[in-house]
């Protein structure tokens, strides 16, 4: 089965999808998740001594790093 892209900006579909989806096919939307971390790291002062695009580019090294698991 293909993952349902579900972005964590709607919260009324965390209750709405399992039932039409089940869990197994959740996932999130990366780029959402990554406009929050910047807009979570600006609120907390991350982004004081850094531009918008080295915290993005920190983002995505992390979001895109491969797992143990996936070599295991």
């Amino acid at each position: 089965m293909k993952p349902v892209i579900m972005s964590d900006m709607h919260k009324s579909l965390l209750h709405a999808v399992p039932r039409v989806f089940r869990l197994e096919n959740h996932c999130y939307c990366v780029v959402h998740v990554r406009e929050n971390f910047v807009k979570y790291a600006g609120k907390v002062g991350l982004r004081r001594d850094a531009t918008k695009d080295l915290v993005k580019e920190i983002f995505n090294r992390v979001a895109y790093i491969a797992t143990s698991a996936e070599y295991g």
